[in-house]
């Protein structure tokens, strides 16, 4: 019968151990959304729901199973600039968000081509359902301590839905790119 030093079973128990881990965790405060449109949106039900679409990214198959990292929003009180409850909440990144454009059914605007093809003139509100929303939402994820943007974007949405509606959508897309640049990271830059 062979016997194995208690050295070697320590080791061997340190490498699973070691190897069950998975990805270290990510910890992203998010500010309050800054609303730089003339629109009425609630910029800390926006943040909130964020918060949950970030939330429902951590309930993927992949993150259970330890292939992607955990992403632990935190929210944060402030639109932009430094804040003291990053430090005090150990956050590794901090993700902004800008309102920055919303239009109304109504405004003048350029229809979608199915609408001049029926005659309708280019800026005629007649060309959109009473209802129908556009948004441009700018984002930038910082590293804590660096107010240099690690990662940003703009999206935009169309859709026939109300303002909040539609910007609660864009939440979720934004969270979903921020969640795939935080688990795939960007190289060193040079010094």
């Amino acid at each position: 019968m062979l016997r194995f030093s208690p050295l070697l079973l320590s080791l061997v128990f340190l490498s699973f151990s070691h190897a069950q881990k998975g990805p270290e965790r990510i910890r992203l405060c998010v500010a309050t959304l800054e609303n730089s449109s003339p629109s009425n949106v609630s910029p800390a039900w926006q943040r909130e729901q964020l918060i949950k679409a970030f939330e429902r990214i951590n309930k993927s198959k992949d993150v259970k199973k330890g292939k992607a990292a955990s992403i632990d929003p935190v929210p944060l009180e402030s639109t932009q600039g430094a804040d003291p409850a990053v430090r005090q909440n150990d956050c590794r990144f901090v993700l902004y968000t800008n309102l920055t454009f919303v239009q109304q059914a109504g405004e003048i605007s350029v229809p979608p081509a199915g609408a001049v093809a029926a005659g309708v003139r280019l800026g005629d509100a007649r060309a959109y359902p009473p209802d129908y929303h556009s948004a441009t939402i700018a984002y930038r994820v910082t590293q804590a301590g660096d107010p240099h943007p690690w990662t940003s974007g703009v999206v935009t949405a169309q859709e026939p839905q109300l303002e909040e509606t539609l910007v609660s959508e864009l939440m979720d897309q934004i969270a979903g790119r921020v969640a795939s640049e935080l688990r795939n990271p960007h190289p060193a830059p040079p010094r």
